[in-house]
Parts: C-alpha cells; structure tokens; sequence
C-alpha cells in the first residue's frame, strides 16, 4: 500500500507538469492545482471513513485483502504532492525536465519507505496489544470495534472537513 500511495502521490504530480505546464500557466496561473482531483480525493477518504465506522459498528471481524489495501493508496495518493509539482514546474521552466524525474523518483523511495516504516510500526504494536489482550477476548474484541470505529470517525471528519475549508 505504501508504494502504491507514494507512486500514484508523485507520479500524478509529474503527470499534471509534464502533460500542462504550459497551458496551465498561460490559461490559468496557478501551476500545481487540480482541485477537481483533490475534491475527488477528499470525498473518498470520507468515503471510506463511512465505510470503516459501518463496519465497526456492524462488528465485522473480517480480514482485509491486498486489493482493499491497494485500493486505498491509490485514494490516498491522488492529492499529488505539493513539493513535486513546485520542483517539476521549476525543473521544467529551467529545461531540465530529467532532473525533476530523478527527483520524483528519489521522492517516491522516501515516500514508501516512510509510510512501510510506519505501518510495520503500526503492526507490531498491533501485535504487542493483541498478545495483552489475548487473555480477554472480549475485550480484544470491543476494543479492535472501538478503534475501528474511531478511525472511521477521524476519516469522515478529516474528509468533510477538507471538502468543506478548501
């Protein structure tokens, strides 16, 4: 999930410079925006916080596939990134394009390295929690609902709330 929510963050930045620069700057003026993807990005991630809470809520213990998780960076990463489309435009303006790519790429190993870490990270204390809990399975179970359910909340809030201040 991580390498596929870092390329799809980075690559629709390198996308939307290399394939509109020119007609963006001179139609428009503000380089680096596409508040149609952005929009469409938000909405999903409340989307998928709905989702979560539903499935919290209904007590649903089942396992998620890699297609799920697949599915979610791709969501995710559809914002492109900020600090790629700066670089790019910059890279492209000088006439440098490959030095913009060699950056986007050297952006999209930090990018999955960081996010693998925190998820690794995530799973272990996962683990650790589950192994406490494992006496009580009950409470493993309304806790994992709770946590569930949170997230949920969070996604919805954090979704609408940027659909809605943008």
């Amino acid at each position: 999930m991580s390498l596929v929510l870092s390329v799809t963050h980075i690559a629709s930045a390198v996308a939307l410079v290399l394939l509109s620069v020119s007609l963006v700057s001179a139609a428009l003026g503000s380089v680096g925006r596409a508040p149609w993807l952005e929009d469409l990005s938000r909405g999903l991630l409340a989307v998928i916080g709905a989702w979560m809470l539903w499935q919290a809520l209904r007590r649903n213990t089942h396992r998620h596939d890699a297609r799920t998780g697949l599915l979610v960076g791709l969501i995710a990463g559809l914002v492109p990134c900020p600090l790629t489309l700066f670089v790019m435009t910059f890279a492209v303006g000088r006439g440098v394009p490959e030095a913009g790519l060699v950056f986007a790429g050297t952006m999209v190993l930090g990018v999955a390295t960081t996010l693998a870490a925190v998820a690794i990270l995530a799973i272990v204390a996962r683990q650790r929690l589950a192994q406490i809990l494992a006496t009580r399975p009950a409470l493993l179970e309304r806790v994992s609902g709770a946590l569930g359910a949170i997230a949920g909340v969070a996604l919805i809030v954090l979704g609408v709330n940027e659909l809605l201040t943008r």
